[in-house]
């Protein structure tokens, strides 16, 4: 049945929007009188005597329980809204059971809510299209710590102020508790919610989304004077909301980025959001934007209109100063949303852009610029990793650019008109068209970043032939300043691919770049000195390119790992010698600019990683060793691994030369800082993931009845709440924690201490003046015999030994001129710059050809 906005208010109206729930349409059952006592063949009741023993008899088997289907428990769960699936699924249902019927078999594999406290993705980020199991069954189960999920946008459990009754999930408990008035206890990426919602504030912004959503326009805007704006109110205009996940994302994103944790005040926002195609896929996105904390107002984007001509409408009604245009593919990763403004004031640009990062964090675009003899606009930069760009400071200027484009409103609704792209390259038509009217240029602020996941409403079009058509003969000049721009990076770009209007449908093909750094001009030789042998000439080692290859994900969570914290610190001590460094994330090990790279070195850790033929290959072995091949390590140039032990043994084996080189800490954040972290005071803290296992050294460390600080991911399953002081610790004041602590716990994974592998931690701790208490691995105390303690290190092999020495207490095993003497050996003798020099010569010797035997 098509929806039909009319027939579904009016059951609203009529009370059908209720929440389904087991019986509510049934008749109550009124109890009858009691049972009578069963009369004797007499035909009279006998009386009660005393029992006479009998014979014991079998048990006969009773009535099966009637199996409950996941319908009926769907409706008795009370997790069931019909008046919010009915906006979703576009029809209305005779009756719940219905309803639940359609969500079971269609709605939840499209993606659909059952009720305002349970979205189904939010609940389990599975695509449950594919899953035999409904989530909400699952949920109602309990399964795998189901209960302590997050399961919408407006239901944390762990916001209750008391615990849900045993065998009754939290949700259940507060729709049976709580009247609809009751405050939601939202999630905590909510923050973009106002405060105190309730079930009927939801209730009512869905009726009125889908009253909107009913009634059709009656007066054009062209009609309607423009808006009245307002001094320092940023609008925000998305350019394509298609689903509820487009809006609550660009929301949550548009929030953060206006209200940052660490800004003294906000930036003022009001948001428009753009909708194509059928509004009902956002419906519970956009019933949702109507409780935001800002203001929302929302455009239907009609078939038979391009987004640029929607753009236009939401210029006329935007009542900011700054219209920001922007894709809800797109989040603001650095610079808060008051940053670009003060940069429009400040560079005196017409349009401001921030620097765009892809998926792989590799360059989107930094703008566009055109070829020299070409009409096409490239994106500026693409494919090249942001770490290896001189970058101008604090911006520069671009032809044109993409969205995000933040401008002035007035210049908005001034070069609005008909001869432009209906979508296909709008945004870059409408930032140079502002350009040209302000004659101020468009401009990138390099400490504005932002991200782009997908495509969005201007990359993609039905009508590509005629947006690139209508491109073209608007410019028929491209903008200027492109060569200019080239001479600044210097860049030598080599242009590739087809002409956009010679092959329409082919995107893929289009005009593209490879980012050729210009030749140097060659330094002048030196003049002989007047007095030979008085003058002495020394070079510096040559600025090679270095590409420090890693396992990690390109996300933020990527911040978590080891690894990450490892690889930038070697980045930086490579960069104090001189070098161009980039450090790139698991999926970036292919890139196209690695053409560009003079030494790629692999810190070897979950997986390899391929390695281009042009380069000086290093690799260093730093975890999983057990993973490591004689075939893996024969592809590089040079090897290292993190112990004393395995690179002797693989050398031989494997008769390829592999050097020890172990992991180091970073001086310029882990020393002795005296600044105390209270709440881990007297225990014995350990700072790491769980590695989805039961580390020893935290279990039996709580086992010992010693007290115990952990902070961490994925330790519940583990280890009792009241231990678990957190998940994540920043590394840059990691050391306090350390140092203040009685114990500072590390262990390893049992290959890694078996081969010999001592990991970071054992240095970061013992830089900081922490008291370290770690398993045992060969070769650790030759590693700091100048300057041990009278004791050496405390170190365990058994749960026992490990329980002596915590109660033995850690003044036992470490003064504090101990402590402070080898944290001084460790920060000088095992430093990353240490390492990193050792790395350098290596280098250099073997791309002269001296190194012997690789």
């Amino acid at each position: 049945m098509a929806l039909d906005p009319s027939k579904i208010i009016r059951a609203l109206v009529d009370g059908r929007g209720r929440q389904a729930r087991g019986g509510q349409d049934e008749p109550t059952a009124v109890p009858g009188p009691a049972a009578e006592p069963a009369p004797s063949s007499a035909g009279h009741a006998e009386p009660a005597g005393p029992a006479e023993p009998a014979e014991p008899a079998e048990p006969e088997p009773g009535p099966a329980e009637p199996e409950v289907s996941d319908t009926e428990r769907v409706l008795g769960s009370g997790v069931f809204d019909v008046e919010w699936y009915e906006a979703q699924a576009g029809t209305t249902f005779p009756d719940p059971a219905r309803a639940v019927e359609h969500y079971l078999a269609r709605g939840r594999r499209a993606g659909w809510s059952p009720h305002p406290l349970f979205v189904p993705a939010r609940f389990r980020t599975h695509r449950w299209e594919r899953e035999e199991t409904d989530p909400l069954i699952t949920y109602l189960d309990g399964v795998e710590d189901a209960w302590r999920s997050v399961t919408s946008p407006l239901f944390d459990p762990a916001g209750l102020d008391e615990p849900s009754d045993a065998g009754r999930s939290p949700l259940v408990a507060f729709l049976e508790e709580n009247g609809p008035d009751v405050a939601l206890p939202l999630a905590p990426e909510s923050g973009w919610l106002r405060a105190g919602l309730t079930l009927t504030d939801v209730r009512e912004a869905l009726r009125a989304e889908l009253r909107e959503a009913g009634e059709p326009a009656t007066t054009s805007w062209q009609d309607q004077p423009p808006a009245d704006t307002v001094p320092g109110l940023v609008t925000v205009v998305v350019v394509d909301c298609c689903s509820t996940s487009d809006v609550t994302s660009t929301l949550r994103a548009i929030d953060g980025a206006a209200l940052p944790e660490d800004a003294p005040q906000g930036q003022p926002v009001d948001a428009v959001l753009l909708v194509p195609g059928e509004r009902r896929r956002a419906v519970v996105g956009l019933t949702l934007a109507r409780l935001a904390r800002c203001a929302v107002r929302v455009l239907p984007v009609p078939a038979d209109r391009g987004t640029s001509s929607v753009v236009d409408e939401a210029a006329h009604g935007a009542r900011g100063e700054h219209v920001l245009l922007m894709s809800s593919r797109q989040g603001f990763r650095e610079g808060a949303l008051a940053d670009w403004p003060a940069a429009l004031a400040e560079s005196d640009a017409a349009v401001v852009h921030p620097l765009v990062l892809g998926g792989t964090l590799l360059v989107r675009d930094a703008g566009v610029v055109y070829p020299p003899h070409g009409k096409d606009p490239v994106p500026f930069l693409k494919g090249v990793h942001p770490d290896s760009v001189p970058w101008p400071r604090p911006w520069f200027a671009v032809p044109g650019a993409p969205v995000p484009l933040l401008a002035r409103t007035e210049s908005v609704r001034a070069v609005r008109g008909p001869s432009r792209p209906r979508a296909l390259w709008a945004d870059v038509d409408l930032s140079q068209r502002l350009a040209a009217h302000e004659e101020r240029p468009v401009v990138v602020v390099r400490d504005l970043v932002a991200t782009r996941s997908a495509g969005g409403a201007f990359d993609d079009t039905t009508e590509p032939e005629q947006d690139l058509s209508a491109f073209r003969a608007t410019w028929r000049e491209v903008p200027p300043g492109s060569a200019d721009l080239f001479g600044t990076f210097g860049l030598a770009p080599v242009f590739q691919g087809l002409t956009a209007l010679s092959a329409p449908d082919k995107a893929k093909s289009w005009t593209r770049a490879l980012w050729l750094s210009a030749p140097e001009p060659s330094a002048p030789e030196p003049s002989a000195p007047e007095a030979p042998g008085r003058a002495e000439v020394r070079e510096a080692p040559p600025a090679l390119r270095w590409a420090i290859k890693t396992a990690m994900p390109a996300a933020d969570r990527a911040r978590q790992w080891g690894d990450f914290h490892f690889a930038h610190s070697l980045a930086d001590a490579l960069r104090g010698l001189g070098q161009r460094v980039v450090v790139d994330y698991g999926p970036n090990d292919a890139r196209e600019t690695s053409y560009r790279d003079d030494v790629v070195l692999m810190l070897r850790g979950l997986r390899p990683a391929r390695v281009p033929a042009h380069v000086t290959s290093a690799v260093w072995v730093i975890s999983h060793p057990e993973d490591v091949t004689a075939r893996e390590l024969a592809t590089y140039d040079l090897r290292y691994a993190a112990s004393l032990t395995w690179p002797r043994d693989v050398s031989a084996r494997w008769d390829l030369p592999v050097r020890p080189l172990l992991q180091c800490t970073d001086p310029s954040r882990f020393y002795v800082d005296d600044e105390t972290v209270d709440e881990v005071v007297g225990k014995a803290v350990l700072v790491g993931n769980s590695r989805n296992q039961a580390r020893p050294v935290a279990v039996q460390s709580v086992r010992s009845g010693t007290p115990v600080a952990v902070y961490g991911a994925h330790w519940e399953k583990f280890l009792p709440p009241e231990v678990i002081a957190g998940t994540y610790v920043p590394n840059e004041i990691v050391r306090r924690y350390y140092r203040s602590a009685a114990w500072a716990l590390n262990d390893h994974w049992p290959d890694m201490r078996d081969l010999g592998f001592v990991a970071n931690r054992v240095f970061d701790i013992l830089a900081s003046g922490g008291r370290l208490l770690t398993d045992d691995v060969h070769g650790l105390a030759e590693l700091f015999r100048p300057v041990l303690p009278e004791r050496g290190l405390a170190t365990f092999t058994t749960p026992e030994e490990l329980h002596a020495l915590l109660a033995e207490g850690s003044d036992a095993w470490y003064d504090e001129a101990a402590l402070r003497t080898l944290s001084e050996h460790v920060r000088t003798e095992h430093s990353f710059a240490a390492r990193a020099a050792v790395l350098l010569e290596d280098v250099l010797a073997q791309r002269a050809g001296t190194v012997a035997g690789t």
